[in-house]
């Protein structure tokens, strides 16, 4: 024990402290580093699975942010739109009830009701809420730079989970938003957007409008990678090969051709431009994305399967991501159906009623053989199986997607669409009939227990892929497309004056030229010098170009316009693209002061002389008020010789000084009008538009706009005040339209102002030719022929000594002056241009009248039955009434019968009325008798006693005979009967001397009967007879001064012989028109050859079958040619071209039978006008460089196997091509190829397109 004790005592005193010397000198030491190190070891550990779980986190958000943003975006865009479009609706509101009563206008034009308002109220708070969590997300994204991720980790990782968590439920109350009331709201968003637009100032200068130009590479880089991954390049995707392809590599081809489609397209909304480039976004990240797959995949494959283990689990997410937002994407196009608009500024598209109604039928194509080939296929293999019900069903989705694609071919602009939709549909129904084949097969074989189970599945999902497939690709079809639009704010009637205006400017005369605008007030002067002045042909031409508008009270201060001058010549204001790009600084003091020191600064002329000195420029003037005005600026401009230019608007003809540069503008004709008001005002153009209204209701509603529009006299401004007054209604009723009438006012200041300007300085006849309007009803429409040949007759136009010129020349002339002046409008023109009715303006006619009354033309009446026309002489409406006519003037010089009446009572009333008139000896005095349209009046056979009447108009009457005392009329100049059922005008006709002009109706084969021993020497006019062996051809040589001759006749050729013999004596010819038929008026062999000899033939129509010669020697003195039913076989083109002073050209139908034309250098020198109508067999027209060159106008009318000629770009001069139901084929390429045919034009034509056809009418 005691040695026990002992041992221990030394083991403590002696060990222990060695050991625990040992123990602290060298294990304590070592055990505390090791504890550090561990610990260090498990911190770090502890702090990378941090940083792995925050990256996972961070990734997973990443995700969640881009869905957010792309929500952001697209709602933050709508927004922007909906503000936009109600701060404008609140102007054009504003301005329209400063214009019109309130109780008159019915509401505002940006119209959305209260839950709407609410819906929009909604999404602001939602989207601010967006942008605050996507500012947080850009945050924290910026924190995780390397350095910063380091020491960031551990503050952010808390935050991502509420983060996501507000991210996703912010996605699920958008997402509630867009499936909620989007469409509604978007659509009543464009429909008030349009309507503004329509109503705001024109043009819309559209400073620096968004043209989208794809920023996506070029497509098959994508695509590449898509397909490379597909097949397993590198090997990353397993059992998802076929989703993928479905649910990402289509939806990426589909949204990739579109984009192509949409390149250069103008975006007119947020929207549209948000969704764009969401697009874009999109499929770039989705891009990058898989150069990180690859790139992992490929750095990696020295793990086996770890590296593509990795690859396969990100694509995994990726896929579900993209197939998410690529979805959502053409989703939102889907649900919101906003437009892709084309519009061509300069061009109008038109398709008929039927067309709008049902789809075209096209001719097939190669494409369309293999999808009918695929689709018999796999029919016949249904046909082959049993429990085909699903397939079956397949089968009737393809059918219906193939028919939306056939008719997709109506849409223009989407032909890299169309043949990316083309494919997709090929490669389903290809994987389709695999699927059935392989389903088929197997349900035929011996299956085992297993395999039986496993093969239902199977082909649910396939057939469930291939419906996805489908539902995209239809949806795609629907949405995803251009259409063309109706450009609601365009220059209607004005195409051919920009041309010419901008074609005069840009000529190659170095000299500095002064150009004027003229036209009343409202007829569009400040418009057209707007689009001139933002034409991109001006741009390019001149570097320098200056707007002053000056103000609207006459004349002002030398010293204050001098100032105005130089202010914005000199120190324009700040420009909107300044304050948009920032540039712009209203904190910027000096700035501000400059413009304040700008704006009290003097200018001298000099000053501005010597700054416009070294510039090529273009200055408009807009509406200088006198002569005086112009002189005192004209010191500020240098006698420059660089090509510069001045362009002046005004209201006053004698501030023009020169009329070789001066336009003036004219009223605008009857569809130009109702064409503008329809950009503001929305007609039915069938019962598709208001299913409520029947067919005879749109009709009258249609017809009720037409007068409302006729009442504005064709003055634009006027039209627009209406636009104004309607623009609140999205379907304009009948009643709101009376209402409209009854209450319109007119806006009689700028036809006041035209009143009192031609007060002074119109030519008393002048006057007298303007209030003779004012014996025809209100809103008439006279034709020129029926009102040139009144005047004439009412002895209201003057020939002085000096004129040769027919009597009917100076009155063209008259009507000329008038509509020059403002005073008439062009209610409708003729295929080559020449007015053929005119009317006069409401509003003019009751001011012109007060000062100018009818009772000034002394013996002149009228008789009109509506009883709504004030100003007519009678109280109208009963035969008493028409008794009382005469009261007002017991022996009147003319009488003009306005009755349209239907039934034998109008006719009955105006015979007794005449024949009581004639007997009481009241109208023994009548010169004029004007019965035109008033049905088969009785005209009593006491007419031969009305021995001093000059003209008997009876056209449109459907008389059937005409007495025989009209002989008796020795005074008649005039007789009118086309129109009527006259089958032989008396004998006696040959004993009126004086007449002068004569219209037949060549329809009913109208004859004379020739009379021995007479003839009609003076007649200048003689339209509408009909010849065969008996009649006319006998005396027809002895009407030695026509000068206007329509025939048609049954005769062969030997009496051809003897006709033209009698047609070579009429040297005074300058008109004539030869019909060659047969019983059933059909064409029949014509002999020309004669013509040559007629020299002063000036217009020529042939109806008939020509001999090869006959178009070998035309008279050298034609400038109108007009063939049809011709039958030629040879290119009249060589002949024809060789008419120096041909200006317009018409081949008609069966004018020429061959399949080529050519028109050769030099030829058509003269030629402003060619129409081609029907030539249904040619095929190719050449164009030689310098041919035709002074083409205006070209029309190209069911033509149906042309193609489109090479040379049209050698036509320099082409202001308007027209194309009218052609095939799409050739529109389409006419639109898809115009920049490049007239890429070196100055100024390319304006396309008229109108009713397109899918395929020739009887085919």
């Amino acid at each position: 024990m005691a040695t026990l004790f002992l041992i221990s005592k030394h083991f403590c005193s002696h060990v222990v402290p060695g050991v625990s010397q040992l123990f602290h000198a060298h294990v304590l030491p070592r055990l505390r580093a090791f504890s550090i190190l561990y610990l260090s070891i498990v911190l770090g550990l502890a702090y990378l699975a941090m940083i792995f779980f925050s990256y996972r986190r961070f990734q997973a958000l990443k995700d969640q942010y881009k869905w957010l943003r792309l929500e952001w975006k697209f709602f933050n865009a709508l927004i922007k739109d909906v503000k936009y479009v109600s701060d404008l609706g609140k102007k054009v509101d504003e301005r329209a009830h400063q214009l019109w009563d309130s109780q008159l206008r019915p509401g505002a034009i940006v119209q959305l009701s209260d839950v709407e308002k609410e819906w929009v109220r909604s999404i602001e708070t939602s989207v601010g809420k967006a942008k605050r969590r996507c500012d947080t997300y850009e945050s924290l994204s910026r924190r995780r730079q390397f350095l910063r991720w380091v020491y960031s980790v551990l503050m952010d990782f808390r935050k991502f989970r509420p983060l996501e968590n507000e991210i996703e439920a912010i996605n699920d109350d958008l997402v509630d938003h867009l499936f909620s009331k989007c469409r509604k709201i978007y659509g009543a968003l464009e429909w008030s957007r349009s309507n503004v637009r329509s109503l705001q100032d024109r043009p819309i200068v559209e400073k620096y409008p968004y043209y989208y130009n794809r920023a996506v590479p070029p497509t098959h880089s994508v695509e590449e990678k898509l397909k490379d991954l597909i097949n397993g390049k590198p090997d990353v995707v397993s059992d998802s090969k076929e989703d993928i392809r479905y649910r990402i590599e289509f939806p990426v081809k589909l949204l990739l051709a579109f984009l192509e489609d949409l390149y250069g397209l103008r975006m007119e909304t947020k929207t549209e431009k948000a969704w764009v480039e969401l697009v874009e976004e999109t499929i770039l990240e989705l891009q990058q994305d898989l150069d990180g797959i690859i790139q992992i995949a490929n750095r990696m494959n020295w793990i086996f399967y770890i590296g593509n283990w990795i690859a396969r689990r990100k694509l995994k997410k990726k896929y579900r991501l993209y197939a998410g937002m690529l979805s959502a994407l053409i989703m939102h196009k889907s649900v919101c159906d906003f437009k892709f608009i084309r519009r061509d500024v300069l061009k109008s598209v038109h398709r008929s009623p039927e067309q709008q109604k049902f789809p075209f039928q096209f001719q097939t194509t190669t494409d369309d053989d293999d999808i009918s080939s695929l689709l018999n296929n796999f029919n016949n293999q249904l046909k082959q199986g049993s429990d085909m019900d699903e397939f079956t069903q397949l089968y009737k989705t393809f059918e219906r997607l193939n028919k939306l694609l056939m008719d997709s071919k109506a849409v223009e602009g989407i032909k890299h669409s169309r043949m990316a939709w083309t494919d997709q549909l090929k490669i389903i129904i290809k994987d389709a009939e695999k699927s059935l084949k392989s389903y088929g097969e197997s349900s035929r074989s011996e299956w085992g227990e297993n395999q039986n189970k496993t093969e239902p599945q199977s082909k649910s999902k396939e057939i469930g892929r291939f419906n996805m497939g489908l539902r995209l690709l239809g949806r795609c079809i629907m949405m995803l497309r251009t259409e063309p639009g109706e450009e609601r704010n365009s220059v209607v009637g004005m195409d051919e004056d920009v041309h010419e205006v901008i074609s005069r400017l840009i000529t190659n005369s170095e000299n500095c030229s002064t150009h004027f605008i003229v036209g009343m007030r409202g007829i569009g002067k400040t418009t057209l010098a707007q689009w001139v002045y933002q034409h991109t042909t001006i741009q390019n031409h001149f570097k320098f170009r200056y707007w002053v508008s000056l103000t609207d009270h006459g004349d002002e201060e030398k010293n204050a316009l001098r100032k105005k001058l130089g202010q914005e010549l000199m120190h324009p204001s700040v420009t909107n693209k300044e304050k948009e790009e920032g540039t712009y600084k209203e904190e910027n003091d000096i700035e501000e002061e400059t413009n304040r020191e700008a704006k009290e600064k003097d200018y001298s002329f000099k000053e501005i002389n010597d700054f416009l000195k070294a510039k090529k420029y273009l200055i408009v003037l807009d509406n200088i008020s006198s002569v005086e005005t112009l002189k005192s600026l004209k010191a500020a401009f240098p006698e420059s010789t660089n090509g510069s230019r001045i362009v002046i608007t005004t209201r006053h003809k004698s501030v023009a000084s020169n009329d070789e540069n001066s336009k003036q503008l004219r009223l605008r004709t009857k569809d130009e009008s109702l064409s503008l008001f329809q950009q503001m005002v929305h007609l039915p153009s069938d019962t598709s538009d208001q299913p409520e209204l029947s067919e005879a209701e749109a009709q009258k509603v249609n017809t009720l706009a037409r007068k409302v529009v006729g009442r504005c006299g064709g003055l634009p401004l006027s039209i627009l005040r209406l636009g104004y007054l309607l623009s609140g209604m999205k379907n304009v009723t009948y009643e709101q339209l009376s209402r409209v009438l009854e209450h319109i006012d007119h806006n009689q200041t700028p036809w006041s102002e035209i009143v009192e300007f031609n007060e002074k300085d119109l030519a008393p006849h002048l006057k007298k030719c303007l209030s003779y309007f004012g014996l025809f009803p209100r809103d008439s429409e006279t034709s020129t022929r029926r009102l040139v040949a009144l005047w004439v007759a009412e002895g209201l136009v003057q020939q002085t000594a000096a004129e040769q010129e027919p009597l009917e020349s100076v009155a063209k002339r008259y009507l000329d002056e008038l509509i020059s002046r403002n005073l008439i409008q062009e209610v409708e023109r003729k295929p080559n241009g020449k007015v053929k009715t005119c009317g006069f303006p409401s509003a003019l006619r009751d001011l012109w009248l007060r000062k100018f009354p009818i009772s000034t033309l002394d013996g002149r009446l009228n008789y009109n039955t509506d009883e709504n026309d004030a100003c007519s002489t009678s109280s109208r409406g009963s035969s008493r009434n028409l008794q009382n006519l005469l009261r007002s003037c017991r022996n009147p010089r003319s009488i003009l019968f306005f009755d349209t009446r239907e039934g034998n009572k109008p006719g009955e009333e105006i015979g007794n009325f005449l024949s009581m008139g004639i007997a009481s000896g009241h109208l023994l005095q009548l010169q004029v008798l004007d019965l035109e349209h008033v049905f088969r009046p009785n005209l009593p056979k006491n007419i031969g006693e009305l021995v001093k009447l000059i003209y008997l108009g009876l056209r449109w009457t459907y008389l059937e005979e005409i007495p025989s005392s009209i002989g008796n009329l020795l005074d008649l100049q005039t007789l009118d009967v086309r129109h009527t059922d006259i089958r032989s005008l008396p004998k006696s006709v040959w004993k009126l001397k004086k007449l002068r002009h004569l219209w037949m109706n060549q329809i009913y084969r109208s004859h004379i009967k020739h009379q021995r021993g007479n003839s009609l020497q003076n007649l200048h006019t003689l339209r509408g007879a009909f010849i065969d062996n008996e009649s006319l051809k006998a005396g027809l040589g002895k009407l030695t001064n026509l000068r206007k001759l329509e025939l048609a006749f049954q005769l062969n050729l030997s009496e051809q012989t003897s006709l033209a013999k009698s047609l070579l004596e009429l040297k005074k010819l300058q008109a004539l028109k030869l019909k060659s038929i047969d019983e059933m008026s059909r064409p029949q062999d014509l002999k020309a050859t004669f013509l040559s000899d007629l020299e002063n033939l000036s217009n020529l129509y042939l109806f008939g079958k020509l001999e090869k010669t006959s178009i070998n020697g035309l008279p050298q003195s034609l400038s109108d040619l007009t063939l049809s039913a011709s039958r030629l076989s040879d290119d009249p083109m060589p002949e024809l071209e060789k008419l120096r002073n041909l200006k317009c050209l018409s081949l008609y139908a069966g004018s020429y039978i061959g399949k080529s034309m050519s028109c050769s250098k030099g030829g058509f020198l003269r030629l402003q006008v060619l129409n081609f109508l029907m030539l249904k067999e040619l095929e190719e027209w050449n164009v030689v460089e310098e041919a035709m060159p002074n083409l205006k106008k070209l029309e190209i009318r069911s033509c149906y196997s042309l193609k489109v000629p090479n040379g049209l770009r050698h036509l320099k001069t082409l202001g308007e091509l027209k194309l009218k139901r052609m095939l799409v084929e050739f529109t389409s390429e006419i639109e898809e190829t115009k920049e490049k045919i007239w890429a070196d034009f100055a100024i390319s034509p304006a396309i008229i397109i109108d009713e397109p056809l899918s395929m020739p009418n009887g085919a």
